[in-house]
Order: structure tokens, then C-alpha cells, then sequence
């Protein structure tokens, strides 16, 4: 009583807990075990020694080899239904008081509800409590006698996951009262240490790690300011001597020789005075006198653009407003420019 009512609380523990190396919810997992079996407390009727009474003094051969296949479904992530056959081993007795030797051997069925509780994520402590359906059988002084009954099964193990699908287990049982010593003379409680493998059927892939897209980095663009005062006449889009100067400059400097062979764009711009589709003529026509320049010194021009862009992207703004005439032309002067932009690739 007092086994049980320990086993009882081991598993309401276990209960209680979240188990994390057990298998999935809602799959079947099957499996072997092999280990030490010792019968212990035996009683005996008085059908067992020569004088026809009671007797529980003996010498015993306690120890035996036992072991069995099991199969389970987890329910959820700490609890599971488990049923198998364990052959329980068989056990030596000689009564001290003249009594002949006897043999005790038995195996059973069993189901009963196992709890666990993680310990890591790949190890688990877990508890079973059910019952077992036995047949014990006896050889008493030439006499062979069997038994079946019902009897408590109580286990405690350990499980460790070794892959998803495949774990090992170390588990203790106890079983009570293994045979009725009335019917087959002798009764034995049963416990056994076994060491076991399980498979875990229909497990779920391990998710693949999201990765997060690395970011790409926008490509630098280095951008050339050409004063288009300095590159052209007023109101022209013929480089002058000076114009193509800068040019030459610009295109030997180390900054142009180092991304040359980049995406090129060559971008002509115009003050507000005059229409806007007049202005728009003459900064493309401005952008690409320029790049028709860098191509004949040397950049390939598959590699360049042009855009024009009229009197937009103002530099000077509303600061020129007060002014007229030839001034206002003057004051307009940074607004008539060509930048140059060369794109990282």
C-alpha cells in the first residue's frame, strides 16, 4: 500500500509538469526492453512443504532475467496511454523446513497511463500507473500449477531523445502480488530494472530555421557638380574650351577613374526663366554634350545615360524672387548646372 501510494504521487508530480522530450501529440510510438528481474515478499500455502502448512521461510533464487515490447500513444506533450508484454522472469524456492523446491515463472499484459516531466528538452522523467493481466505458473514437488489475475503495476523511468524519432528509456516496475499461493502455492511481488528502445512513429519535421534576407545596401553613388555657365555659353548647349577642360579633369581625377566602368548618369538642369518645354530641350541637349565628351575620352558609353530635367530640383529656391533682368540671370547662374552621378554596382 505504502509502494502505491508513493507511485500515486510521483505521478500526480509528473502530472502537474510540461514534458518536452516526449514524442508528438496525437502519435504512436512502439518499442523493447531488456533487463534484471527479482521476486520478492513471497508467501506460500501450506500445499508447498511436506508438513501441509503456511511458510514463508526460505531460501531463495530471487534474481532472473526479464524483459518485453511496448506500445504507446501520446495524447498530448506530458501524457500518454502504454500497453505491452513483459515476461517477468522465474525465481528458485527451497522451504527450510524440509519443504521440496519449487519454481515460480510468470508473465503478463499491461496498459496504463504514463506522465512525464522535462527535464531538458531532450530528457524526461516520467511515471506509470496501471494493471496488469498475469499467468504465474508453478512447479511444486513435480506439480504444475497456473494462476491468472489482475494486479497494480507501478513504474518509474527515465527517457532521453536521441533523434526526433528514436529515444531511449530506464525504467523500475513493480508488480504486486504476482500469483494466488492458495491455487499455485506461491505468490511473489515482482520488480524489475529494464533498459528499453522506442520509436516514435509520424514525428514532425524539424521546422527549417528562418533566415532573415540579409539587406542590401544601397549603391553608392558619388555625384560631380559641372557649373553650366562654365560649360556652356548662355543659353548654348556647345561645350566650350573651358567646359571641355573641366571635363578632361573630371574624367583623369582618381575618384572617376576608380568607378568609370560603373552605371553613368549625366543629368542637365536649367534656371526658371524661358518656357518650360524650351528648358527642358536644353538640358538634355547640355547632358548630352557631356557625356558624348567623357565617351570620347575614354568611357564606354553603354555605361552612360542622360537625362534632362528642365528648370526642377531649383537650387536657389524663392532667393532670386526680387530680382530682374541680367541680376536675376546672374542670381540664377547655380540653378544652369550638370552633375554626373556614377552608381555602385
Amino acid at each position: 500500500m505504502k509502494k502505491t501510494l508513493v507511485a500515486l504521487m510521483v505521478l500526480n508530480a509528473c502530472a502537474v509538469s510540461t514534458a518536452f522530450a516526449a514524442g508528438d501529440a496525437g502519435t504512436w510510438y512502439g518499442g523493447a526492453k531488456f533487463g534484471w528481474s527479482h521476486y520478492a515478499d513471497v508467501n506460500a500455502s501450506k500445499g508447498f512443504n511436506r508438513d501441509l502448512a503456511p511458510s514463508n521461510d526460505f531460501n531463495v533464487d530471487h534474481d532472473n532475467v526479464g524483459g518485453g515490447v511496448f506500445g504507446g500513444y501520446q495524447i498530448n506533450n506530458w501524457l500518454a496511454v502504454e500497453a505491452g508484454y513483459d515476461y517477468l522472469g522465474n525465481a528458485q524456492y527451497n522451504g527450510n523446513n524440509g519443504a521440496s523446491g519449487a519454481k515460480l515463472k510468470s508473465q503478463g499484459l499491461q496498459m496504463s497511463l504514463k506522465t512525464s516531466y522535462g527535464l531538458t528538452d531532450d530528457w524526461d522523467l516520467y511515471g506509470r500507473f496501471g494493471a496488469m493481466g498475469y499467468r504465474a505458473e508453478t512447479d511444486v514437488a513435480g506439480h504444475n500449477k497456473f494462476d491468472t489475475g489482475v494486479r497494480p503495476v507501478v513504474a518509474v523511468g527515465t527517457e532521453y531523445a536521441f533523434t526526433k524519432d528514436w529515444a531511449g528509456r530506464l525504467e523500475y516496475q513493480w508488480v504486486s502480488n504476482v500469483g494466488n499461493s492458495n491455487q499455485i502455492g506461491l505468490s511473489s511481488d515482482v520488480h524489475s530494472v529494464t533498459a528499453g528502445i522506442v520509436y516514435r512513429f509520424g514525428q514532425a519535421e524539424d521546422a527549417a530555421p528562418v533566415v532573415a534576407a540579409a539587406p542590401v545596401a544601397a549603391p553608392e553613388v558619388k555625384t560631380f557638380n559641372l557649373k553650366s555657365d562654365v560649360m556652356f555659353g548662355y543659353d548654348s548647349a556647345t561645350l566650350t574650351d573651358q567646359g571641355k577642360a573641366a571635363i578632361s579633369q573630371l574624367y583623369n581625377s582618381p575618384d572617376m577613374q576608380a568607378t568609370k566602368g560603373q552605371s553613368t548618369t549625366v543629368i542637365g538642369y536649367s534656371d526658371r526663366t524661358g518656357k518650360a518645354e524650351y528648358n527642358q530641350q536644353l538640358s538634355a541637349k547640355r547632358a548630352q554634350a557631356v557625356a558624348d565628351e567623357l565617351v570620347s575620352l575614354g568611357m564606354p558609353a553603354a555605361n552612360i545615360q542622360t537625362e534632362g530635367r528642365g528648370a526642377s530640383d531649383s537650387v536657389t529656391g524663392n532667393s532670386c524672387d526680387n530680382q530682374t533682368g541680367n541680376a536675376l540671370i546672374s542670381c540664377l547662374a547655380p540653378d544652369r548646372r550638370v552633375v554626373v552621378q556614377i552608381s555602385g554596382q
